[in-house]
């Protein structure tokens, strides 16, 4: 089972749009596939218009949730909104605060993959989250403030790993609304591959405006427009991630 951490520093990178579209692309292809929103905006939920009574805020504090099936191959466990922010207040209270998600997560069983949509800050929700999770994907929007944003994300990630004495690695650096019309993108991705190599995914995701459309459908991409550069973007991420050609490894099964 591979279990991945979506996470950056910084806001609006299209984090919440690659859980949703990746996990769903790798549901497509066989794989069992849980999200589990660790964003109190519970935007997951929304994107698939499902109201779960009980979510991450109620498997942290109580251990029960519910596990909605979003798509086939697809679940979810919604974050519980304004409810994980106080169950974040309980949490700190608890001897095992910083390891209270894998404990809980440990009776999960049968997926291949566990997608974690981590919210841009520091807490405790996000310790547990990589402390769960074994890789981790930082979305980076090609923007000025990319790079400082992707070393900040870095940083944290370290920081967090120091602290829990957790070993989890880069997957890696995904470059998000790249636009290759402007010198800023390309020039803003170099910059990433000559800072961090391999690290950075070699697909690019495309603005492309039918991702917001899509989402506002209760869509994923593939569903909303399968022949779209969206589409196609996650597609091939989907493929650089499963065929273990960027430093994940292929499990076989006999």
């Amino acid at each position: 089972m591979h279990k991945i951490a979506i996470m950056t520093s910084k806001g609006g990178t299209g984090k919440t749009t690659t859980a949703i579209n990746l996990g769903h692309c790798l549901a497509l292809s066989g794989k069992r596939v849980l999200l589990i929103d660790c964003d109190s905006q519970a935007n997951i939920a929304m994107a698939f218009d499902v109201s779960p009574k009980q979510g991450l805020a109620e498997l942290i504090t109580t251990g029960q949730v519910e596990i909605t099936k979003v798509r086939p191959n697809l679940f979810l466990i919604d974050s519980g909104g304004k409810r994980l922010v106080e169950s974040e207040l309980v949490l700190a209270k608890q001897e095992d605060r910083e390891t209270r998600l894998k404990r809980v997560l440990s009776r999960v069983v049968g997926s291949d993959y566990i997608i974690c949509d981590c919210p841009p800050t520091i807490n405790l929700i996000n310790i547990n989250a990589l402390n769960f999770c074994d890789h981790v994907i930082v979305p980076i929007s090609m923007d000025f403030f990319a790079c400082e944003g992707a070393k900040k994300t870095m940083e944290l990630i370290e920081e967090i790993k120091d602290k829990i004495g957790h070993e989890i690695s880069i997957l890696g650096l995904l470059a998000t609304f790249f636009d290759r019309r402007t010198k800023i993108s390309q020039r803003t991705y170099d910059q990433l591959l000559n800072q961090y190599g391999d690290l950075v995914f070699a697909t690019k995701i495309r603005i492309n405006t039918q991702l917001k459309e899509a989402q506002a459908k209760f869509r994923t991409i593939f569903e909303f427009a399968p022949y779209s550069h969206g589409a196609l973007d996650y597609f091939l991420l989907t493929k650089e991630i499963a065929n273990g050609s960027h430093r994940l490894p292929v499990e076989v099964t006999e």
